[in-house]
């Protein structure tokens, strides 16, 4: 039988009408959230708020830790599991908008629906103990004057504190020498024993040091200063065109059903958005930024459209 004008509107009309049955039927059964990393880290935005989310969805919520590429093991689970609602992922914008570019995986931020954001962190900057140069602008101008005399540290090429140290050297104008390592802790070691002038990392992982072990932090490359780290300069302060955060937040596979989706949306930003949870992520030097659906999905769009332009000035592909 030919589908005419009519029967499309039929249809249309009973998938809309459909729809709200579909989120009140959701969720029957437990739902699992990967983080694409391993445990003890990104999990931990999220394990101090698993309990209210399993009650305001009325199921249980598995946290898995599925490590491997950066991410994008994680995320390629995701992108291939059912799209019901019922697998999701957790993590930094990073393993969509970064990692499929330089390294081999079969997926494209497009693959994935966005449900929300719950934290943002900037990158830090941070000098060795006894650095000759005590502000960035005294640092950049020491590189601009001898370009490649200043070395910094990130936890890897092509990691997001490696392209945001890419990204301040070339709104300066300078040519910063860039010493990769197998993770940040290393890198922090390399900094500690005055191997190498500069880290750049997340917050999390430099401030403690700062306060234990008297390294300089530098800046933020944020486009305003954190909340959680109110003394520190942002580079667009000194006249950078910077902007880099790495927000956190909930995917789901594309196809998704909407209601779904919005019905996740509401009940994780509810949950993150409480006193508590913020004075702990920002005990912790995270800042929390709730986001819809809708926000998040222009935010993610924005930072997929700069990394491929970063990715490909810096050739690293």
């Amino acid at each position: 039988m030919p589908i005419t004008r009519r029967h499309a509107l039929a249809a249309t009309a009973a998938a809309l009408a459909a729809a709200p049955a579909l989120a009140q039927d959701y969720p029957s059964r437990a739902i699992r959230v990967i983080v694409p990393y391993a445990a003890g880290g990104t999990d931990q935005y999220i394990r101090l708020l698993q309990n209210d989310f399993a009650q305001r969805l009325g199921q249980p919520v598995v946290i898995e830790s599925v490590v491997g590429g950066g991410g994008g093991i994680g995320a390629n689970r995701v992108r291939t599991s059912t799209p019901d609602g019922y697998t999701l992922l957790f993590g930094g914008t990073a393993a969509l908008t970064v990692v499929p570019r330089i390294q081999n995986q079969p997926y494209t931020a497009m693959d994935f629906a966005p449900v929300c954001n719950l934290v943002a962190l900037p990158i830090i900057v941070a000098a060795k103990r006894g650095f000759r140069h005590r502000t960035a602008q005294e640092m950049l101008a020491a590189a601009r004057a001898q370009p490649e005399s200043i070395s910094f540290g990130s936890p890897g090429i092509g990691s997001s504190p490696h392209l945001a140290g890419e990204a301040m050297a070339r709104a300066a104008g300078v040519k910063l020498l860039h010493v990769p390592y197998a993770g940040i802790a290393p890198a922090m070691t390399a900094l500690l024993a005055g191997d190498i002038d500069l880290v750049v990392g997340a917050p999390g992982i430099i401030m403690p040091t700062v306060e234990s072990h008297g390294i300089l932090p530098l800046a933020q490359t944020g486009a305003t200063r954190s909340a959680a780290l109110p003394d520190l300069i942002a580079l667009t302060e000194i006249g950078l065109d910077v902007d880099l955060v790495t927000r956190f937040g909930f995917f789901a596979p594309k196809q998704t059903p909407e209601p779904i989706l919005q019905r996740l949306d509401q009940v994780f930003r509810d949950a993150a958005a409480t006193p508590s949870y913020a004075q702990a992520m920002r005990r912790a030097f995270n800042e929390v930024l709730l986001q819809d659906r809708a926000q998040f999905t222009q935010a993610l769009a924005a930072e997929d459209r700069a990394m491929a332009l970063l990715i490909e000035q810096l050739n690293l592909r």
